[in-house]
C-alpha cells in the first residue's frame, strides 16, 4: 500500500502540475487573473492577465485593468510589450511594495530559435503606464532546462528588494530545480540565479514542475517547493526554504509529509499551492494546497505555523461540503487583511452534477478572523454555476487570485459562463459571505458568431477575422465530443437536429488559433 501511495504521489507532483503553460498553442481566452491593491489607497486595484491580442501576430499578451474606485469602474486594457515581434507572454504576477510603487513580472518567449525569459516592469502611477522590462532570468542561462515557468514575485515593503521563484518549461523532462533571483536595487537590475533546493532538500528526479512559491516579511523570504527523493526519505513532501540575507543564505525543514492520492475522478486537475505570511506576526505562515487523503475527490487543505516554520499544524479540510463526496475542488488562492485575517477561495464542484474535472463549478470562499481557530460556513463568490467550458482543458488557466482588505474580498477568475474563458471580478464581504458586485472584466470571445443562438435544427457559424476554419468541433456540456468537421471556408452551416436539448461548446481552430463558443439547442 506504501509504494501504492507513493507512486500516486508521484503522479500528483510529477506531471499535473506541468499544465500550467503551452507556448505553442494559441488559445482564444483570458486566463489566469492575478490582482493587487494598493497599500497606500485602497480605492487603487489592478488585475493582470495573460490574453489574446486580436491581429497582433503573437496573440498571447499580458494585459492590465487599474480601477481607482475600489473595483466599481475599470479602465482600458493596457497590453504589455513583446521583447521581439515574434514573441508569446504568460504567467503574470504582480505586487505593490509599501509605497504604492506596483512590480509585475511575466515571461516573454519564442521557440525555434529558443529566446527571450522572464522579465519585469514597474508602474509609478497605479498601474496607468509601465517601465520598459528589464530581464531578470534568461531563457538559455540554465543549458536546456529553458527556466520559463510561473515565476512568482515578492517584494520588500520598501520596494528596494524583489525576488523571483520559477521553473523549467513544462515540457522539459525532469529531473528539474526551482529557480530563486533576486535585486537589492528595486528590480533595475538582478543577480545571478541559484537553484533553490540543495543537498538534503532535493526536488528530486521524478518530479517535473517543481514549483516553487514565495513570501516575504521584513527582511525574511520563504518559499515552499515539493520534493521526492528516497535516499532523502521515502515521504513525498513539501519542504520550506528560507532566507534572511537576500538569497546568499538558506535554513530548510519539512513543512508535512504528504499522504495524500489520487483518484481517477480528478483528471486535470489545477493543483496550485500558495503560501502567505501574517502582516500582524511575521512567525504565522499559512500554506494552502490541494489533495486527497481518501483518494476519492481534491480537496481544500491548510496547515499553519506560528513559529516560523519550525512545527506546522495538522492539515485542516476547508471546504465544508460532504466529505468523499466525489466533487473536485481546485485553484486555490488566500490572503491576509492587515489586521491577521485570513480569506480562502478556489473553484468548487459541489453544485455540478458528477464527479471530476470536467463538471460546472463555481468560485467558493471562506473566512477565519483574527485570533479565531475556526472558519465561517463556506460562501459563494461567483454568481452562477459556470458551465464546464472545452478550454478549460487546455493550457493556461491555472490560477485565480484574491486580495483581502477591510472586509471586503476582491476575487477575479477565469469563467466559462458565456462559452470562452473571459474574466470576472467580484467583491465579496468575508466576514458575512455577502457578494455586492460581480463584473465581467474582460472577454475575448468575439470570434465566432453563431445564429440563431438558441437554436432548434440548423446553426450557422461563421468567424469574424477573415480566415478560413480547419476543423469545426462541437462538444457536450461534460466535454464529449459530438462532431468534428474540417472545413476551407469562413462560414459553415451545420444540421444539428439530431442534438438533445442542452448546452453545447463549438470549438474551432484556424491554424494554432483556437476558439470556444457557447450554444443552446432548444
Amino acid at each position: 500500500m506504501k509504494k501504492l501511495l507513493l507512486f500516486l504521489l508521484l503522479i500528483q507532483f510529477g506531471f499535473t502540475y506541468s499544465q500550467n503553460l503551452n507556448l505553442t498553442n494559441l488559445t482564444v481566452f483570458e486566463g489566469e487573473p492575478y490582482i493587487a491593491i494598493n497599500p497606500t489607497n485602497n480605492q487603487n486595484i489592478v488585475v493582470a492577465w495573460m490574453g489574446y491580442v486580436f491581429g497582433s501576430g503573437t496573440a498571447l499578451t499580458i494585459k492590465t485593468k487599474k480601477s481607482v474606485d475600489g473595483g466599481q469602474t475599470w479602465s482600458t486594457a493596457v497590453n504589455l510589450p513583446h521583447m521581439s515581434p515574434n514573441f508569446k507572454s504568460a504567467d503574470v504576477s504582480i505586487a505593490f511594495d509599501g509605497n504604492g510603487k506596483l512590480f509585475l513580472t511575466y515571461i516573454d518567449y519564442r521557440e525555434s530559435p529558443d529566446s527571450g525569459g522572464v522579465y519585469l516592469t514597474k508602474s509609478l502611477n497605479g498601474g496607468t503606464t509601465w517601465s520598459v522590462p528589464v530581464k531578470i532570468i534568461d531563457a538559455l542561462s540554465d543549458g536546456a532546462k529553458r527556466p520559463l515557468d510561473r515565476p512568482w514575485l515578492a517584494v520588500s515593503n520598501s520596494g528596494n528588494n524583489v525576488y523571483v521563484t520559477t521553473k523549467p518549461a513544462p515540457w522539459i523532462l525532469p529531473p528539474n530545480r526551482p529557480y530563486f533571483i533576486s535585486s537589492s536595487n528595486g528590480g533595475t537590475s538582478f543577480n545571478t540565479w541559484r537553484y533553490l533546493d540543495t543537498t538534503n532538500f532535493l526536488v528530486g528526479n521524478v518530479i517535473a514542475a517543481s514549483m516553487a512559491v514565495p513570501a516575504i516579511t521584513g527582511n525574511t523570504v520563504i518559499a515552499i517547493y515539493p520534493s521526492y527523493l528516497p535516499s532523502q526519505s521515502v515521504f513525498a513532501k513539501f519542504i520550506l526554504a528560507k532566507t534572511a540575507n537576500g538569497g546568499g543564505t538558506f535554513n530548510y525543514s519539512t513543512v508535512f509529509n504528504s499522504s495524500f492520492s489520487t483518484a481517477a475522478s480528478n483528471d486535470s486537475a489545477k493543483l496550485s499551492y500558495r503560501v502567505i505570511i501574517n502582516p500582524t506576526n511575521s512567525n504565522h505562515y499559512v500554506f494552502l494546497t490541494i489533495g486527497s487523503l481518501s483518494g476519492v475527490d481534491y480537496d481544500i487543505y491548510m496547515t499553519e505555523t506560528f513559529n516560523g516554520g519550525t512545527s506546522w499544524s495538522a492539515l485542516m479540510r476547508i471546504n465544508d461540503d460532504a466529505l468523499n463526496n466525489g466533487k473536485m475542488q481546485d485553484l486555490v488562492w488566500g490572503d491576509f487583511d492587515s489586521n491577521g485575517d485570513l480569506a480562502i477561495t478556489w473553484r468548487d464542484r459541489r453544485n455540478g452534477s458528477g464527479p471530476g474535472y470536467a463538471r460546472a463549478s463555481e468560485i467558493y470562499g471562506a473566512f477565519r478572523a483574527s485570533g479565531s481557530s475556526t472558519f465561517t460556513t463556506n460562501f459563494k463568490i461567483s454568481s452562477t454555476l459556470e458551465t464546464y467550458g472545452n478550454i478549460l482543458a487546455e493550457s493556461g488557466n491555472d490560477v485565480m487570485s484574491m486580495a483581502l482588505r477591510n472586509d471586503t474580498l476582491h476575487t477575479v477568475w477565469g469563467s466559462t459562463r458565456d462559452g470562452s474563458l473571459d474574466i470576472w471580478y467580484s467583491r465579496t464581504k468575508a466576514s458575512t459571505g455577502g457578494t455586492t458586485d460581480i463584473k465581467l472584466l474582460n472577454s475575448e470571445s468575439l470570434i465566432i458568431k453563431s445564429f440563431p443562438n438558441p437554436f432548434t435544427d440548423d446553426l450557422i457559424v461563421s468567424v469574424n477575422n477573415n480566415t478560413k476554419i480547419d476543423v469545426i468541433e462541437i462538444y457536450s456540456s461534460t466535454g464529449k465530443l459530438i462532431l468534428s468537421q474540417k472545413s476551407d471556408a469562413i462560414e459553415i452551416k451545420l444540421s444539428l437536429k439530431y442534438l438533445a436539448d442542452g448546452i453545447y461548446q463549438i470549438k474551432i481552430q484556424q491554424g494554432s488559433l483556437i476558439s470556444y463558443k457557447k450554444i443552446i439547442k432548444q
